[in-house]
């Protein structure tokens, strides 16, 4: 059996399996959009007790279209509208549904043996860049747009969406090299299209089926100068459910901050290096030649 398909109604299914939860998803449209999105998430059938049901409405005149998830046994849990796949929570998995179990924040997040890195800042910070960096350092990709921890055990959770790259980092980018399929564009309010990357095909990614530590949050801006510092950032980032914010409470958090352009590489080896000192087993690295680095 496929893991995607059309019933008798011209409805198409799609399942896929999040953190051992299995979820269905319907639509009338748009599914080839959610099977690049979810490739490596995609299985055969939903299986388990743990099971949930999206269904997406029809987009309606002038309004969103609407989602309505719904438990195993058939009981409408929630409705919502759908706006954007950048919103958080996202619809899939319906985290809605789920907000005691989960906490969320936008990150680009690796792991290299029982570290784990959340990269966040804005759309348009290198985090995508550092990201890829650090995949060249033998880090795998575990989320590519949002770090997911289990709210009950504090482990970080594999959601491996595509990688986000915006402006100048999206034209660094050769699509020439990368296969048909793993690569797409999507539209954005603020003109420039953005180019979007399947995690594998950038770097290693860990089994959908991982659990990972807690998580160190690298929180990445540009700043005048051609240092790169590496600080603590004093604050935690937003997260979704708010009342989740206490949990942060003890994560390492930093502010990493990078020169106007480049410094992707150096950013990369200084992750690395730091993670090294704190004792989260990677392996220490030399400097890159000609970086100029602070801590």
């Amino acid at each position: 059996m496929k893991p995607t398909g059309v019933n008798p109604t011209g409805v198409e299914t799609l399942c896929a399996e999040f953190f051992g939860i299995g979820v269905t998803v319907t639509a009338a449209t748009g599914l080839a959009a959610l099977r690049f999105r979810f490739a490596p998430h995609l299985v055969p059938e939903a299986r388990g007790a743990d099971r949930l049901l999206v269904e997406f409405g029809e987009e309606r005149p002038g309004g969103a279209a609407q989602f309505l998830v719904r438990g195993a046994d058939g009981t409408p849990m929630l409705r919502r509208a759908f706006r954007a796949w950048t919103n958080v929570p996202p619809p899939v998995p319906p985290f809605a549904a789920l907000a005691e179990r989960f906490w969320l924040t936008p990150a680009v997040v690796l792991a290299k043996g029982p570290v784990s890195v959340a990269l966040m800042g804005s759309p348009y910070s290198p985090r995508a860049d550092v990201a890829v960096a650090l995949a060249q350092r033998s880090w795998q990709f575990v989320s590519g747009q949002l770090l997911v921890v289990d709210r009950a055990l504090g482990q970080v959770l594999p959601y491996l969406v595509p990688l986000e790259f915006h402006g100048a980092s999206a034209a660094g980018v050769n699509t020439d090299t990368l296969p048909d399929g793993t690569w797409n564009r999507r539209p954005s309010a603020f003109g420039h299209p953005v180019l979007q990357v399947r995690p594998e095909r950038l770097g290693g990614t860990v089994p959908r089926q991982a659990r990972l530590g807690p998580p160190a949050l690298v929180q990445l801006c540009r700043a005048p100068g051609e240092a790169i510092r590496l600080s603590p950032a004093g604050s935690a980032p937003p997260v979704w459910p708010p009342d989740a914010a206490a949990e942060l409470t003890g994560l390492p958090d930093y502010r990493l901050e990078l020169p106007g352009k480049g410094g992707a590489e150096e950013a990369a080896w200084l992750i690395d290096e730091r993670t090294a000192e704190t004792g989260g087993g990677v392996e220490e690295a030399a400097a890159p030649a000609g970086a100029s680095l602070q801590i």
